[in-house]
């Protein structure tokens, strides 16, 4: 395993570049066998899914609550490895939510207008006090486990793969407040954050998207090889 958790992560971590080199991943735990190469093909917004790998319900750190559970092996491998990490952090911890990624086939996935290639997830937010949660569940500076859920986005931020993360405007202001406390500096926190710029602005890997106080939407880079963009 080349990744290591990651709570707070610096500027060179989440540089904005495509991976180098697919042995750096690991290894996708698929609920049944995958019987072709795994391919993401055309946009989040209007693309396919071949040959893709179905998120088991549960695993390490987390429980998926939705059908549509399937992505590339790559989104399914991150999403395994980190939420890998937030138990080895915090070894009593509940499961983080997983909800949608693709259908089977990927394309049109009915209640979004992306999760069509594989490549996107929803991830609920961790609540204060290790409360388990059956469902997404909205979120503000009262009920949020800030440390926490940064260990998980903080995880999939380090390896590079994370093209976007989508969450309520709110929310980015907490996370970027609690990074600051932390020490992070100002140039990974503009990199990071669209916060304080405005909900408009088009800047940083973390931006506000319209009904994402209860879970944060992230989005995979075109894994290397695949016909996707």
């Amino acid at each position: 395993m080349v990744f290591a958790p990651a709570p707070v992560v610096d500027v060179d971590a989440v540089a904005p570049v495509r991976p180098t080199a697919q042995r750096q991943l690991p290894t996708a735990r698929c609920a049944q066998p995958v019987t072709g190469e795994t391919q993401s093909r055309g946009l989040a917004t209007r693309g396919r899914l071949t040959h893709g790998c179905l998120l088991p319900r549960r695993g390490r750190g987390y429980v998926r609550k939705n059908r549509a559970g399937w992505g590339t092996q790559e989104t399914v491998a991150l999403m395994q490895w980190a939420a890998g990490q937030v138990i080895g952090l915090y070894p009593e911890s509940v499961s983080v939510i997983v909800g949608a990624i693709s259908s089977a086939e990927g394309g049109p996935l009915r209640g979004h207008r992306s999760h069509q290639s594989g490549r996107d997830v929803d991830i609920g937010y961790f609540a204060t006090n290790n409360q388990p949660l059956t469902h997404f569940r909205a979120m503000s500076q009262r009920n949020i486990d800030i440390e926490k859920t940064w260990a998980l986005l903080g995880a999939l931020l380090s390896t590079s793969r994370v093209q976007y993360m989508f969450m309520d405007y709110n929310l980015q202001a907490l996370f970027y407040r609690h990074l600051e406390r932390e020490g992070v500096g100002i140039q990974t926190l503009t990199r990071l954050f669209q916060f304080p710029r405005g909900r408009a602005a088009r800047r940083g890997i973390i931006r506000h998207a319209k009904g994402h106080a209860d879970h944060v939407h992230v989005r995979f880079r075109c894994p290397i090889g695949d016909r996707c963009q």
